[in-house]
């Protein structure tokens, strides 16, 4: 009876505890339910240039203190994701908002859904929120940047939301108010620049070439003149667009209208719609404008500039705006359609989109930097084989005769383990030696040698293990990301993310996510300070080319040794050695490459190809570098630049890490 009434209590208390167990994980599993019931998570677009797409997040706590990293993603189909961290606390009922720059090279399609999530310090997923299509809205209007005395009279321009077709799409138009002081800073931001009325002659000489070059990179320039011809060539009759005007004619002067003769004039229609009464309009006379093609409806000239086109008016924006009745039926948002039309035709850029010329760009300078990390890494397995040789020799009849010498045989089967753990040590030895167990960085960093220029840095790294590495850069970075997310993603089916860029104050760390040993990856670095002082500048004089060659000289009055030079005159790139600071060279019959067009495959195969095949492996490193900075300065488009870039060794590192690093520095100057 007493052993009945135990295994009655036993039963009891099991089915007490296995309920309360099974109550208990009830509870816990309402608990984790809505774990991130305490966060508020909001993401907008801000007004950013054409490298990143900057992301504003906000983060709210409500719950208890938290301490972790905010992850951003852009989901892609089959292509590498990204993740960006960024290292955060959030006390219990506070609120941080920050930015979250994603390089606009590191995502293939934008359309796709923004997933931001929060992390505890352990990586688990405390919070998430999705935005679909967040990074479009920064897409969805074409920039019109406005230089003009006279802005709110020219607001019509953007058509009232009309749309134009470019990038294979419909945009809206976007104004920008531009004036002296923001000019250069916008510039980048824009996709059409308006200067009408507007004294061009108070811009200073880099604010013309960054607007030359802007052009020349894509940009679409509209230039109104009539009565402010004066004020608003001044600045354009030079070697950059030579236009100029001789007189103006007034309505008051224009000749009067035989109504016999225009009769049928007045009577032709576009689109339904009657032409400009021109006789309204004061038109300026022009000169400089033969190279471009008139257009009759909008009595505009328009033609290619670079891969970017320029289009000037015989008359005022401001005054076309406000002649109203003049138009004839003819629409004042038609008009402005069609000289829209007429001013981007003659743009290539119009027609292909960034992200696919950024592709065959990202090829050839991951190419070509993989290139440079090659050359550095091939291993002389001399030392190697020699360990190899001398224990397979050693362990034989060489260490069984020394046991025998000293009548101890019966230690050979302990002394070959022995001998092979010291073997084994030697040979790890002799890996880091050779740097292979460590993080491998190649860097180039290219430095414009103008005033406040820019300075990239290209990097390869790869690392021996399988599992995720990152490496801590070193200070002065503005964002980072990987140089292409375009090939598919090959890495761990299950894993979240390929490459990993996290941010921790103002100190970034790049890595990825590998699914194999010595994984290649290339990065993008855009930096905000210099990493190494430079001096002075690279000149040159009297340089063209003709049938014979290259002529002319380069001087280089910077600081730093030139191992490297190029020259890039008349869509040719010529190469040549060895520049000391201070010297000059002549270039006539110096040159050791050189290629016109399109050189980037001419350059990597049939030069330093050439030289792997004749194992000029010392000279390979150095040229490799000054590729990349070839790949970063010349555009393919723009056969009119001229540009001398050279290589330096031993530049600045890129990283501050437990890492191995080779580093390089091309100088360039745009002249």
């Amino acid at each position: 009876m007493i052993q009945k009434k135990k295994r009655s209590l036993l039963v009891t208390l099991a089915l007490m505890i296995l309920l309360g167990g099974l109550l208990h994980k009830d509870t816990v599993m309402t608990v984790r339910a809505n774990p991130g019931s305490a966060f508020s998570i909001e993401a907008e677009m801000m007004p950013s240039n054409k490298e990143t797409y900057d992301v504003r997040l906000t983060v709210e706590n409500q719950g208890e203190d938290w301490e972790g990293a905010v992850r951003l993603i852009v989901e892609e189909d089959y292509r590498k994701p990204v993740a960006y961290d960024t290292a955060l606390s959030l006390p219990q009922g506070s609120k941080k908002q920050f930015v979250v720059k994603v390089p606009v090279n590191s995502v293939d399609n934008p359309n796709g859904t923004v997933i931001v999530t929060l992390l505890n310090k352990k990586g688990e997923e405390i919070a998430k929120k999705e935005f679909k299509r967040l990074l479009v809205e920064q897409m969805e209007s074409l920039s019109m940047g406005i230089l003009s005395d006279a802005y709110s009279q020219l607001t019509y321009l953007d058509m009232g939301g009309g749309e134009i077709y470019f990038y294979d799409k419909l945009y809206p138009i976007k104004l920008v108010e531009l004036q002296q002081g923001n000019l250069e800073e916008m510039l980048d931001t824009l996709t059409i620049l308006v200067i009408d009325h507007y004294n061009t002659g108070i811009l200073t000489k880099k604010e013309l070439q960054a607007i030359e070059l802007w052009n020349m990179a894509g940009g679409v320039l509209i230039i109104g003149t009539g009565e402010y011809a004066e004020d608003t060539l001044k600045s354009f009759g030079g070697n950059y667009l030579g236009i100029s005007y001789f007189g103006i004619q007034t309505p008051e002067e224009m000749p009067e209208n035989d109504s016999e003769t225009d009769s049928e004039t007045e009577q032709e229609t576009y689109y339904g719609s009657k032409y400009v009464d021109w006789s309204q309009i004061t038109i300026a006379q022009l000169q400089g404008v033969g190279n471009l093609f008139s257009d009759y409806y909008t009595q505009s000239y328009a033609g290619s500039m670079g891969s970017g086109s320029v289009c000037v008016l015989p008359y005022s924006l401001i005054q076309i705006g406000s002649v109203g009745d003049a138009f004839l039926g003819y629409s004042q948002k038609d008009f402005v359609m069609q000289l829209l039309e007429n001013a981007s035709n003659y743009a290539s850029s119009r027609y292909s989109s960034y992200s696919s010329d950024y592709n065959s760009f990202s090829y050839y300078t991951s190419r070509v930097l993989g290139m440079l990390g090659n050359s550095n890494s091939i291993l002389n397995f001399g030392i190697l084989k020699a360990i190899v040789i001398i224990y397979v020799i050693f362990v034989g009849p060489i260490l069984y005769l020394i046991l025998r010498f000293i009548k101890r045989r019966e230690l050979y089967w302990i002394a070959v383990p022995v001998t092979a753990v010291l073997v084994i040590g030697l040979v790890f030895l002799a890996g880091r030696g050779f740097e292979v167990v460590n993080t491998r960085v190649y860097s180039v960093t290219v430095k414009d040698l103008a005033e406040n220029g820019k300075s990239v840095t290209y990097m390869h790294c790869y690392d021996a293990d399988r599992k995720e590495w990152d490496i801590r850069l070193a200070e002065g970075c503005e964002f980072a990301g990987p140089l292409s997310t375009s090939s598919y993603y090959s890495g761990l089916e299950d894993a979240p993310y390929y490459y990993h860029i996290k941010k921790e104050g103002d100190i970034f760390s790049i890595g990825i996510n590998p699914g194999s040993n010595f994984e290649d990856s290339y990065f993008y670095i855009k930096n905000t300070k210099d990493k190494d002082a430079v001096k002075g500048g690279l000149t040159s004089q009297d340089v063209y080319v003709d049938g014979r060659g290259i002529s002319g000289t380069i001087s280089n009055k910077t600081n730093k040794d030139l191992d490297y030079f190029a020259v890039i005159c008349n869509d040719s790139v010529y190469v040549f050695e060895n520049l000391p600071a201070g010297a000059s060279c002549n270039l006539q019959d110096k040159s050791i490459f050189g290629s016109s067009g399109s050189y980037y495959s001419s350059y990597i195969y049939n030069f330093l190809e050439d030289l792997y095949e004749d194992k000029e492996y010392e000279k390979i490193s150095a040229l490799s570098a000054l590729g990349v900075g070839l790949c970063d300065v010349y555009p393919q488009s723009d056969p009119s630049v001229f540009i001398v870039i050279g290589v330096v060794k031993d530049w600045d590192k890129a990283a501050n890490d437990n890492c191995s690093e080779v580093s390089y520095g091309c100088l360039y100057s745009v002249q």
